[in-house]
């Protein structure tokens, strides 16, 4: 089969439109056509007589093939394929033709068009070249013409340049002259500055000569004059600088010059700050009304804002100008052209344009530049300095810190930082703009210190308080200093979590959500709660270290150094630390992050789940996740270090009550003339067990549980009515067996085969069974970890009461008599120790120790108490 590779087009008459510019022509194939019918995509095949749509297809043989290898079905439903495929390649070039006829007539318009517009072109480009050829020819005639005469004119052009300036030569001293008495000092020495150098060229003829020593002369008095109005008290430091650059360019020396220089601006400028100082309480209300601000004051920050707008208005723009004249006089080549006016008395007696432009500087010796570069910037510097000291006073925080208001201080800062982008001379010599940053960052840090800062102040206030009160013993009843010890600790958070969650949050963001430029910036926001988070975090640092101090030996903080605060203040401590850990700290956090980290601006901050220690779950940004972490723990560790120092204390107090009742004096004027063996137990176990009763109820109140605050309650008055029973009958021996009868259960089964009078700690092979004993026991930490918790914490105390009488006894030579008192009591303690403790094992252990230790220093031989006494 053919494929046609034409289609026949008929140009059209009726055309309603042509194209305006060249279009390229695309044909349009249709979907369905086939390529291969087409005669593309063949090339890399190899030649196939049977392929119908090969070129070499050979039709007689392909038909040959068929009705040899085909049946008649399939011959038939061949013929039919071949039609199907003639009648879709004829609708194909049907719709080929149908597609591309519109184009092909618009194609037609614009050949016939474009053909008829490049006729008229070439007759215009023809009528162009014409007169072009015209203009060159009367060019060249009037070149021709005027040739001669061009020349002479530039000649004489020439000489009467010449001539004036001769003219101005000789004219030039009467103008010097004039300038003088008009005191129009610039422009003489404009005058002088432009003949300078041709007068020194011909000095050697004698008409120039006298004109330069008269030219000369006037311009010294010309100088006189400019340094009698630069050194003027009445100077200002614009008038100084115009004087400096008119003495450059008469090529005055340049040390001299600037050293004069900086001494005059020096006194001026110093003048000047001070004036402004005085005058800054004086600026009438209305002085910022004649600048344009961005946003409106109010009448609490309207005061500090017109006195540092004043301040940089006569101060900070002249110190700016004075940096800027004189780096480019005489530490750099000079960059750009000054307006210098005359400095005379009044600008009307000048002529007209008296303004001087010039490039001013000097070349000073670079030892010469260093030396002044050297004092010039340490004048920079003390003045820069002075004007950031009245600044920081105008951003001084009030005494109570509560009654900030932030966007005072803000604007000042924005304006003082726009204040530095205007000064790019003071900037670019001292790095001013840099201290101004510096100024701001101290502010955001000093706002978090004062904020943090007041409420550690108050905190340890009130602890010192607390001790006072507790050391004056002003309660009527135990039950009152309990009350108010609890009350106490709950005011104290409460009040803690309220500052900071209420007070500090408040400020901080009233600062962050302010609409004063300072802060639209989303980066300066976050450097701003960096800061906020850095001083957050080193104000729960600091309550820890001065936790620590307070309950330290080396005490600062109460009114009387040499008086330690009480020890229940420990106790106190370690609970607020070890709440500080479990909720406060974590509460405190999550009102810090949804304030100021979950705002709309920054809602698509990252957040992390944080636990407290009661369970319950609080959302936390992403960059105070770390920081809670960190504090609770330190805040819990730090809280098991005081809970440790209180045991320690309370022990140690506790364990000097037993010191001197066993000893030999004591015995020989206390025991004499009464019974062989001990009626009672010693008089200061009552007290000591006393002290544990109200050591017990303290710690009850602050680490117990409800239901042991119930319990303790009946049982402090039950304890201290059988102590007051006790002491009322230490003389009577029945009552002390009356007493024992309650033993526990554990002591009697100890050595069940010994006699009944035998007791199972003072039994006579004591000394040989105690040392055995130690080998297979436990080794009983006195000052390790304190568990916390009532059983932990009072363990603690009763190891350190039973290690201190042990070691006491260790120390002592006894008698029988005392040996014998030691067992009633060491039975006594046994008896009333036994249910502040979980662990009977220690008490065991120590109590053996104890017995172990009476029998070795006992110098008599040891007789363990009668039935009567010491049946168990």
């Amino acid at each position: 089969m053919t494929t046609p590779q034409q289609v026949p087009t008929s140009p059209s008459k009726s055309s309603a439109s042509t194209s305006k510019s060249v279009k390229p022509i695309t044909l349009t194939l249709p979907r369905k056509s086939r390529t291969k019918s087409h005669g593309i995509g063949t090339g890399g095949k190899s030649s196939d007589p049977l392929d119908i749509d090969n070129s070499a297809f050979e039709a007689e043989h392909y038909c040959n093939v068929l009705l040899t290898e085909k049946h008649l079905s399939e011959l038939i439903q061949r013929d039919n394929d071949l039609s199907t495929e003639i009648r879709q390649l004829d609708g194909d070039m049907k719709t080929l033709v149908y597609e591309n006829y519109n184009k092909f007539i618009s194609a037609t318009d614009t050949i016939r068009k474009m053909k008829s517009n490049v006729e008229s072109m070439e007759s215009e480009m023809d009528q162009l070249s014409k007169s072009i050829s015209n203009i060159s020819n009367v060019t060249l005639l009037v070149n021709d013409a005027l040739g001669p005469k061009r020349e002479k004119i530039r000649q004489l052009t020439g000489v009467h340049d010449l001539l004036k300036k001769i003219q101005f030569i000789f004219e030039l001293p009467t103008r010097l002259k004039l300038c003088l008495d008009q005191e129009s000092y610039a422009q003489a020495v404009r005058y002088y500055a432009k003949t300078s150098r041709l007068l020194e060229h011909y000095r050697s003829l004698s008409v120039f000569s006298s004109i330069e020593s008269e030219c000369k002369e006037i311009i010294d008095k010309v100088s006189k004059k400019i340094r009698e109005n630069m050194t003027s008290e009445n100077a200002t430091g614009s008038e100084i600088t115009d004087c400096i650059v008119l003495l450059i360019s008469l090529k005055e020396p340049p040390q001299q010059l600037a050293k004069e220089y900086l001494d005059l601006q020096e006194t001026f400028l110093s003048k000047l700050l001070v004036a402004t100082i005085d005058e800054m309480p004086k600026i009438p209300a209305d002085y910022l009304l004649k600048s344009s601000e961005d946003y409106q004051l109010t009448t609490s920050d309207e005061r500090a804002i017109i006195e540092l707008t004043y301040l940089n208005e006569k101060f900070l723009k002249e110190l700016n100008k004075f940096v800027e004249s004189f780096n480019g006089f005489f530490l750099q080549p000079p960059k750009e052209c000054r307006d210098i006016k005359s400095p005379g008395k009044s600008l009307a007696k000048s002529p007209k344009n008296n303004d001087l432009i010039r490039y001013v500087s000097t070349n000073l010796d670079v030892e010469v530049k260093e030396l002044v570069r050297k004092e010039f910037l340490e004048f920079i510097g003390a003045i820069t300095s002075e004007y950031l000291t009245i600044v920081d006073g105008l951003l001084e925080f009030p005494n109570n810190i509560l009654d900030f208001k932030p966007e005072t201080h803000i604007k000042l800062l924005n304006k003082l930082n726009f204040a530095a982008l205007s000064c790019a001379s003071l900037s670019s010599v001292i790095k001013f703009d840099e201290r101004i940053k510096e100024v701001i960052s101290m502010w955001e840090t000093g706002i978090g210190k004062r904020l943090f800062g007041n409420a550690e102040k108050e905190l340890i206030e009130k602890f010192a308080e607390f001790s006072e009160k507790q050391k004056t013993k002003v309660f009527s009843s135990s039950q009152q200093r309990f009350k108010y010890v609890q009350t106490f600790v709950l005011d104290t958070e409460t009040w803690l979590t309220t500052y900071l969650t209420k007070d500090c949050l408040r400020i901080i963001e009233e600062c962050v959500k302010t609409e004063v430029p300072m802060f639209e910036n989303k980066d300066d926001v976050e450097k701003f709660l960096k800061k906020i988070q850095a001083e957050f975090k080193e104000f729960w640092y600091s309550i820890i270290n001065s936790m620590m101090k307070f309950v330290s030996q080396i005490n600062p903080y109460p009114i009387n150094p040499q008086d330690p605060p009480p020890p229940i203040t420990s106790l106190i401590m370690s609970r607020m630390l070890l709440d500080f850990g479990e909720i406060i700290i974590t509460q405190v956090y999550t009102s810090f992050s949804d304030k100021l980290y979950t705002s709309q601006d920054n809602k698509n901050r990252f957040a992390i789940d944080v636990y407290c220690g009661y369970g319950e779950r609080h959302v936390i940004s992403k960059e105070l996740t770390q920081d809670v972490r960190e504090i609770v723990g330190v805040c819990k560790d730090i809280a098991q270090r005081i809970l440790e120092r209180y045991v320690e204390i309370v022990g140690n107090r506790i364990s000097i009550n037993i010191r001197g009742i066993y000893t030999m004096k004591s015995s020989t004027t206390n025991l004499t003339n009464v019974p062989s063996q001990p009626t009672g137990v010693s008089k200061i176990w009552n007290t000591i067990i006393t002290e544990l009763t109200l050591i017990e109820k303290e710690v009850v109140m602050l680490y117990g549980t409800e239901e042991e605050n119930n319990l303790d309650d009946q049982d402090s008055n039950t304890l201290i009515s059988t102590d007051q029973s006790l002491a009322a009958n230490q003389n009577n021996s029945n009552t002390i067996q009356a007493s024992y009868a309650h033993s526990n259960s554990s002591y009697s089964s100890i050595n069940s085969n010994r006699p009944k009078s035998s007791n199972p700690f003072f039994t006579s092979f004591t000394h040989l069974t105690s040392h055995i004993d130690k080998l297979f026991s436990d080794r009983i930490e006195i000052f390790g970890i304190v568990e916390i918790g009532k059983p932990g914490i009072m363990m603690g105390v009763i190891k350190i009461l039973l290690k201190a009488w042990i070691e006491f006894i260790r120390m002592q030579t006894l008698t029988n008599k005392i040996f014998q008192q030691i067992q009633v009591d060491s039975e006594f303690v046994r008896l009333k120790l036994w249910k502040y403790i979980e662990d009977e094992r220690i008490l065991n252990t120590m109590l053996q120790e104890l017995a172990s230790s009476a029998f070795r220093r006992c110098a008599e031989d040891p007789l363990p108490l009668e039935n009567t006494v010491s049946d168990l």
